[in-house]
């Protein structure tokens, strides 16, 4: 038989591409069912300019890789991510744009639009960011899970995606209420609101989602990608219609903070990114439900609750 003229282009395989990506995600395949946990180092993720530009990355390159059929996507430890690395935005604040205007974007469409594979989210704790575990196809939340935008509340606009996910998945009015107050929702409302697909007990969430992956595995090959297809479509509308206009807005927003000398830390018009650790690990405390309740200017005002709280609980990672 006579050769081609040229030949298939060889892609990187997945031990050279998780070698490129081993500081922000662990990954392992088993029988075509890959798991990616996210994480910073040896540490649990802790939000950085380089953490967010490499989920959009990865998403890309996993979807370029047809031996990964069914995808976990989880968070390393008993949470979600619910820290900043202090450290890890001076090149995100040269890059804004390409940060703000494409790789937000990116982060959303492309584990959308590039991974046209079963997806299965697993939430083994309350944390931030939430977007890449609700985006999955089936999403699978631990029973102390606790849900929140607490974008408004640093004073930031929230339209990074996730407001937009709110009003998509929640009702408009429950969405808005919940974007204004930064009010946070537990995982038995998350289910009851459609929110989520699936509450498992603490520790065993990963576990349910393997046990979730390899069912879906007995499905034929052609089948199982077609149908999660059907699963992303309502999301591919969404994005398509909205979201570039949401992560415009919000960068809009940051600009003209940056330009009024107005971003940075607390007491600041807008609280810069590298410093929402200090918040996060209080709102997400799990003896703490302050958040829970409706909200009050007084309520609102948590920078000393939550100062004090860091003082008594420091981190221990």
């Amino acid at each position: 038989m006579a050769k081609p003229m040229a030949d298939y282009v060889e892609l990187p395989k997945f031990d050279e591409y998780k070698e490129w990506f081993k500081d922000y995600f662990d990954m392992k395949r088993e029988d075509g069912i890959l798991e990616v946990t996210m994480k910073t180092g040896d540490k649990p993720m802790h939000w950085s300019g380089g953490a967010h530009r490499a989920m959009s990355q990865l998403s890309r390159i996993l979807s370029m890789d047809h031996e990964n059929e069914i995808l976990i996507w989880t968070h390393q430890g008993p949470d979600w991510m619910k820290d900043s690395d202090v450290n890890g935005w001076e090149r995100y604040g040269k890059e804004r744009f390409e940060h703000q205007y494409y790789d937000d974007m990116n982060l959303i469409k492309n584990m959308i639009f590039d991974l046209e594979i079963p997806t299965i989210g697993a939430m083994q704790g309350p944390g931030f960011h939430w977007d890449s575990f609700i985006l999955c196809d089936i999403s699978i939340a631990s029973e102390d899970c606790k849900f929140d935008d607490p974008h408004l509340q640093y004073g930031l606009v929230p339209g990074d995606g996730m407001a937009l996910l709110m009003q998509t998945l929640l009702g408009l009015k429950r969405a808005n209420y919940l974007m204004y107050t930064s009010q946070q929702w537990d995982a038995k409302q998350a289910l009851e609101w459609g929110w989520i697909s699936e509450i498992a007990p603490k520790g065993k969430v990963l576990e349910r989602a393997w046990e979730l992956a390899r069912l879906i595995k007995t499905v034929p090959y052609e089948t199982r990608c077609i149908t999660s297809y059907l699963c992303k479509r309502p999301f591919e509308h969404m994005i398509v219609n909205d979201l570039k206009l949401h992560t415009v807005n919000e960068q809009y927003s940051t600009m003209t903070k940056i330009a009024q000398g107005e971003l940075g830390e607390h007491g600041k018009g807008q609280m810069d990114e590298a410093y929402h650790g200090l918040y996060a690990r209080w709102r997400y405390d799990p003896e703490n439900n302050d958040m829970m309740e409706p909200q009050t200017e007084e309520s609102w005002n948590i920078h000393e609750r939550a100062v004090d709280w860091d003082k008594k609980n420091p981190k221990k990672y």
